[in-house]
């Protein structure tokens, strides 16, 4: 609830008449881009419980999310209200309002190989889950009759997933390599229980490797594990960090950063997750066939499939959090 307020705070009296609001909807892959044109005022006559609001005059609610993959990538992912203040984006995004078209992301950025590379790949791989959310809206705009354009969102959904799976490898190695090259730092349980083949040892013992390559070559062999299960999740981090009570403290972590006042239980975070990779499961190896018709298969739209790829997201960071943390 801390964050709750904060949030509300921001969004009151932080933000100013003229403001540029980049709005991510809920409910669409596409972006909504305008101004702030009012004040502050509480409501009671809103439906769904919206009682917080500012009047906006939007210029485009159709922007496609690559169009904006820079500044979308840089925002705080369990943060609702965030100054952008890189004068580049906010350059681009007055461009924006004044063509009134879409913008080319501009080149990227080499990312530095330390904690970070991980979840910025992440990032990258959902943003391209979310490009392609955004297609297949913009192809059930077009009437696309020549193949099924749900396809689309069945793509972006097994992507999301995949890039969930992918960090979870790549952020356990670069903490596991980290870990191994600090001697003197106490290091988890099941870390010290990790298994190198002897034929490696013998090569740390006659110099010929150090220990990091040695390791680092040990976890590139292990690339056929797989991270998507809640439990083998919380298996992989306990490598690196103790994990007890892992999913209700990751849990903890998005109630405080809800800004809804939304609380969550580690339960829920887990049966959310299997529920999210057992779709994919159906969709890769099933044909997402809809179990109560063998002719169709089950529905999806690009709505639902940005709000798994913005949970997945939300998730994620949380599970940084933790990771980043003390245990109590």
């Amino acid at each position: 609830m801390d964050n709750y307020a904060i949030q509300l705070i921001a969004f009151r009296s932080k933000m100013t008449v003229g403001d540029i609001v980049l709005f991510l909807r809920r409910t669409s892959p596409d972006v909504a881009v305008g101004r702030l044109a009012g004040d502050y005022r509480y409501r009671t006559d809103l439906p769904g419980g919206i009682r917080h609001t500012r009047p906006v005059q939007w210029a485009r609610t159709d922007v496609p999310r690559a169009s904006l993959e820079a500044e979308v990538r840089a925002l705080p992912s369990l943060t609702t209200v965030y100054r952008i203040t890189q004068a580049e984006s906010v350059a681009r995004l007055e461009q924006l309002l004044a063509a009134g078209q879409p913008l080319l992301s501009p080149p990227e950025l080499p990312v530095a190989t330390n904690g970070s590379a991980p979840f910025t790949g992440l990032q990258r791989n959902l943003s391209y889950a979310r490009s392609l959310a955004t297609a297949g809206q913009h192809l059930d705009q077009l009437k696309v009759g020549s193949f099924e354009v749900s396809d689309v969102y069945r793509a972006a959904w097994v992507q999301s997933v995949a890039a969930l799976d992918h960090w979870v490898r790549q952020e356990i190695r670069c903490r596991m390599l980290a870990l191994a090259a600090q001697p003197a730092t106490p290091k988890p349980r099941a870390f010290s229980a990790f298994e190198i083949p002897l034929g490696l040892v013998e090569q740390v013992q006659a110099g010929e490797k150090t220990l990091v390559d040695a390791l680092d070559q040990r976890l590139r062999e292990q690339g056929h594990l797989v991270y998507q299960n809640p439990d083998k999740i919380r298996e992989g981090f306990a490598l690196v960090h103790d994990t007890t009570n892992f999913w209700n403290r990751v849990a903890l972590v998005l109630t405080r950063q809800s800004d809804d006042g939304v609380a969550f239980t580690g339960k829920q975070v887990q049966l959310e997750l299997r529920q999210l990779v057992q779709r994919r499961h159906k969709i890769a190896h099933e044909y997402d066939e809809d179990p109560d018709d063998a002719t169709r298969k089950r529905p999806i739209d690009g709505a639902t499939t940005t709000q798994t790829i913005d949970y997945i997201e939300q998730v994620a960071a949380a599970i940084l959090v933790v990771l980043d943390s003390p245990v109590d």
